[in-house]
């Protein structure tokens, strides 16, 4: 299983525990990145240590299910009215930057549905080994002029030593840091 794939796909299951969560937020965009992924929400206020421990036994919670990610393709047009449906801003903007014709989106669960290229593992339950890690302002598309967006950054790996190593490097190079 690869990893990016992996770390995509956890992004999605955090952003579907966020929705179920603070079913008011909006969502922005969650792809993978070096060490981990992110995902960007517009909420009103920002997440505390406690929101991400709670964020985390909801990802527990999905990824206990084992439900399959299943990609449809919708025309732009059936994909702008779904999402203007279930009023998400950033999804409709992204869709209107989109110049296909086709749009595909990934549906886990009875009721989540994101915007998405894919691909995605086959179900939740391959998710073994995450970790909610910080969170962070952001601008949409990181200009200064659009809302502020709040983002959480995990990290996903294929097992637990895996991760533990991982947070263990964390860690350590936190104690080491000469900027303290």
């Amino acid at each position: 299983m690869d990893l990016d794939t992996l770390r995509h796909s956890c992004s999605h299951i955090m952003a579907q525990a966020v929705k179920e969560l603070w079913p008011q937020v909006k969502l922005g965009i969650g792809p993978s990145i070096e060490d981990g992924f992110y995902y960007d929400f517009d909420k009103k206020d920002p997440f505390s240590d406690e929101d991400l421990a709670n964020i985390e036994k909801k990802m527990q919670e999905i990824i206990a299910k084992d439900e399959p990610f299943i990609r449809e393709e919708v025309s732009r047009e059936e994909a702008l009215k779904l999402f203007k449906k279930l009023k998400e801003d950033y999804k409709v903007s992204l869709i209107q930057e989109i110049p296909d014709e086709k749009v595909s989106v990934y549906k886990t669960g009875r009721d989540f549905i994101d915007l998405c290229r894919g691909p995605h593992i086959g179900s939740a339950g391959n998710i073994k080994a995450f970790k909610l890690l910080s969170v962070a302002g952001a601008y949409w598309h990181g200009l200064e002029t659009n809302p502020m967006l709040r983002r959480i950054y995990g990290t996903c790996f294929q097992t637990q030593k895996e991760l533990d190593e991982y947070l263990n490097n964390l860690g350590e190079a936190k104690k080491r840091d000469h900027r303290k």
